[in-house]
This record gives structure tokens, sequence and C-alpha cells, in this order.
């Protein structure tokens, strides 16, 4: 079943086909109508804001909100400096947001087919693992490959880091430890302290290996650690030194205060995480990842086996760190996904090579059966494959959170020309930041345009709402009147009050 790709031309030509089998296959996915959603609510809001305002004033130490030191948001700026770079290209802004996490996507898939195809000569294992990574629902979903949110970026890192110590630990070249720190540093300058929640594993699949203490004790592990300090507590100590307060807001925001306690109410049941990949997040393979475990534990492939086997540590002590958590997202699960893809494509392959071996001994000449394995793989992604297509195409806003972007349509539609708004206030009752970036770059066009909270109105203005609550003011308090509607969106004139 796990029979080695012979090294020939044959079997570079099949190695690099799969690498463009992959690239046409991620291209839908991962790319189409990847602008197509305006800038959503929360964490790609605020950083919206960050990467705007970085790329307008040039401070790329201090991450700011209104012209202010954020310490709401108190993640190191390596994904905004992306997006600020991008934006500065004049980029839409939805695109500059969410392109670094694609393209983190693309190289995570890719890093994971090299990576399979080299270190255990499987080229099936390969493109069945990078296959079941790139249709796993929770790839593709919020907060993932299509967001402009961290957790994208952050799982390269992430993944680069855990597969530079497996091959460490199993061909014992230092420059892979080394690799890993420095993945682990750029993973904590994406996303702070969650990239570091491998570590566990890390020194439970050592200690399994018999490997823990000689590398502690080793020169290699002491310049892995400079190798990951100097940049890590170079930027911190950098940012606390141009604004203080940060490390502070770092501790309440990302350390104990997450971690022991409920934050902004994302309170859930104990296996909210196993029940989210059951249920949702890895659906289409999780009963997969069963026989996957066997065939990989069985394998006569040393490499397959511990490859098994590091999977399975890192994916159980990470799951056992989250659930530990007092705040529970949903996205927090995402860096176990692609060694989930890990265990269950062993299990795809197993039981595709099964049946090709079967057929071969009925099927004369033996010539067609070198396509079967290619037609079961195509069955067994097709309809994951065709839902994570349909979550790419033409993507809308779902029902229940239409209303939260109403103003943030009107307002991308009045960037293109469709709607006057010079010298009109924006009002909206709630959490605005997602409308931050349109408005600015509404100013920047020469139309004077801002938000204004609906309560300090006066006579003389003029703004535009759609919230019913807002409108109800408005008439109750002034003699407004109506200049323009369109849709559930109202612009008034505001005249005497009342």
């Amino acid at each position: 079943m796990f029979a080695a790709f012979p090294p020939h031309a044959y079997a570079r030509r099949a190695y690099f086909g799969g690498i463009m089998v992959l690239l046409l296959l991620m291209a839908m996915p991962l790319f189409a109508h990847l602008g197509g959603l305006v800038i959503r609510q929360w964490d790609e809001a605020r950083l919206s804001v960050n990467a705007w305002e970085m790329m307008k004033s040039g401070n790329i130490l201090v991450t700011t909100y209104n012209g202010e030191p954020d310490l709401w948001n108190t993640k190191p700026p390596l994904l905004v400096w992306l997006q600020a770079l991008l934006m500065a290209t004049g980029l839409q802004p939805e695109l500059a947001l969410r392109i670094p996490s694609a393209v983190a996507a693309v190289f995570t898939i890719l890093m994971v087919y090299v990576f399979v195809a080299r270190f255990t000569r499987n080229l099936w294992l390969a493109f069945g693992t990078s296959l079941v990574l790139l249709t796993a629902p929770a790839l593709t979903s919020n907060h993932a490959a299509r967001a402009g949110d961290y957790d994208a970026t952050m799982v390269f890192f992430t993944t680069l880091s855990a597969l530079a110590f497996w091959v460490f630990l199993e061909k014992g070249n230092n420059k892979w430890f080394l690799i890993c720190c420095l993945a682990l540093a750029l993973g904590v300058l994406t996303k702070s302290v969650q990239a570091l929640l491998f570590l566990p594993g890390f020194a439970l699949y050592a200690l399994y290996r018999k490997k823990l203490l000689q590398l502690v004790w080793s020169r290699t592990f002491f310049k892995g650690i400079i190798i990951f300090l100097v940049p890590v507590a170079g930027f911190y100590l950098l940012r606390e030194w141009a604004a203080p307060g940060y490390l502070k807001a770092v501790a309440e925001n990302e350390l104990w205060g997450r971690y022991l306690q409920v934050v902004e109410f994302h309170d859930q049941p104990r296996w909210f995480y196993y029940h989210n990949f059951v249920n949702e997040r890895f659906k289409p393979y999780m009963l997969l990842m069963i026989p996957g475990l066997v065939a990989g534990l069985w394998s006569g492939k040393q490499g397959i086996r511990s490859l098994t086997v590091f999977s399975l540590v890192l994916i159980t002590t990470y799951f056992a760190v989250i659930t530990a958590g007092k705040t529970k997202l949903f996205w927090y699960d995402l860096p176990m996904l692609p060694f989930m893809a890990l265990l269950a494509a062993p299990g795809i392959v197993a039981i595709i090579m099964l049946v090709t071996e079967v057929l071969s001994r009925f099927v004369k000449p033996a010539w067609p059966m070198l396509a079967l394995p290619v037609v079961l793989l195509a069955l067994f992604c097709y309809k994951p494959y065709e839902k994570t297509i349909k979550r790419a195409y033409k993507p809308k806003d779902a029902y229940w959170e239409r209303d939260t972007y109403i103003m943030s349509h009107y307002l991308r539609n009045a960037l293109k020309g469709r709607h006057e708004l010079h010298d009109t206030y924006v009002l909206y009752d709630g959490y605005n930041t997602m409308m931050m970036v349109y408005l600015h770059q509404l100013r920047e066009q020469g139309i004077n345009t801002e938000y204004r909270f609906y309560k300090t109105l006066q006579p003389g203005d003029k703004a535009v709402t759609y919230q019913p609550q807002i409108k109800e003011y408005l008439l109750e308090h002034f003699d407004a009147e109506v200049v323009s509607e369109y849709k559930e969106t109202t612009t008034y004139q505001l005249r005497e009050k009342r």
C-alpha cells in the first residue's frame, strides 16, 4: 500500500505534475471572489483599521486604532505589515486584507505535499494529504484561508515548525531545529502565544523518542532559543518602550486573562472543539482518521509510522490545551488541521490501493488500473471539493448577519459612485469598525463624510442610516426631510428640532 515511488524521470514528472494539479485545484477555493464580501465585523475590521493607519502613518512598530496605540488588539504586527503593504499598492482593501491568508494556505498545502513526498517517498500519500487539507471545511471557513485574520498565516508557521521538528528528530540534522525555532518566532510575531501551543506535543514526542534530555542539553537547543528570543523579545520590548502599557495589555488579553477566564462571552461546553470537527469542520474525513491511524501505524515504512505517531501526539496535546482554556472560539482549532489530514490520508490511500490491488487481479490488461487510484481519490474528495467551491463562489452575507453589513455595502457602492455622500454623516448604532476604511477611502476621494453618533446631530446636518431605531429618533427630534432612499437606507436633511 505504501510502496515508494521509484527515483527516475517518470517519478519526477509525477511529483511536479502533482504540484501543478494542486495549484489548479487551489485557485478557485482560495482566490475566487476573495474580495466579494465587505470587510467583516470584529477581527478583520480591527485589522483593516490597524493596517490603514499603519500605511498612512508609517509607524510599523505600534499598531493604532483611531490614532491611538491599540491595546484591545495586542497581537504583534507581522500580518498587519503585509496588509498595510498591499493597501499601499492601491489594492482593494478586502483583497489587501485577505490575500496574505490565501497565500499562506497555498504555501501550507504545498509544504505538506513536498514534505510527505520527500520523507515518505509516496506520491499518493502526499497528494491525498494535501487534497484532504484543501477540502476540509475548516480551511475555507470564517477566520481561515479566505479571511483577513491571523489564523491562516499563523498555521503556516506552526505547521512549518512542527514538520521541521519532526525532521530534526528523525534525521538528526541540527539546521531543522533552528528552522523550527525561527518558524515559532514568526508564528508568535503573527498571533502571539497561540503559536506556541504545539510545544507540549514537541516535548512529549521527543520524550517518546528518548531524545528530550539530549536535545535540552545540546548546544543546538541554546542556539534555537536565541533565534527565537531575539526577534520575539526584541519586538515586545521595543513595543513597550514605544508605547508603555503594552505588556500589561498582552498579559490580560492573550495570556492568563483569556485562558483562565471567559473573555467577551465566548463560553462553550467542554467538548466544543470535538463536536465542531465531527459535525462540520472535518466532517467528511473524521471517520477516516481511524483506518488512517491503523494504516499509518502498521505501515512497513518507519517514516510513515513515526509521522503518524507525531501527528497523533500533536493533535492530542493541542486539543487538550485549547479545551482546558476558558475562552473558546471555533477557529482556535485550525493549527490541528494539517495533522488531522496527515492522519486521515493514510486511510484513504490504503483503501484505494487495496481496491486497486484486488481489481487488478480480475482486469486484464493491467494498464487501465493505473488510472483507477486517480478515479478513486477523486471520488473520495469530490463532494468536499464541490462544497468548498460553493463556499468560495460569489459569497454572500449569511441571513443572520445581513443587517450588520447593509451600511458597509452602501459605502462600498458609494466608492464606485453609485451613491452621493458628500457633506453627509453616516449613522450606525453599534460596533462600526467594519465601515471605517470605507469612510477613509471616501474622504481620500474628496467626499466630505464621516461617522457621527446620531444623538449628537444638529439642525442643518445631513445623515444616512438604515436602522429603525435611528430613523425613529431623527423623526421624533427633528423636522427631517427625506432626501433619497435606497432599499432600507434613507438619507435625511435635518431642519429644525422638534
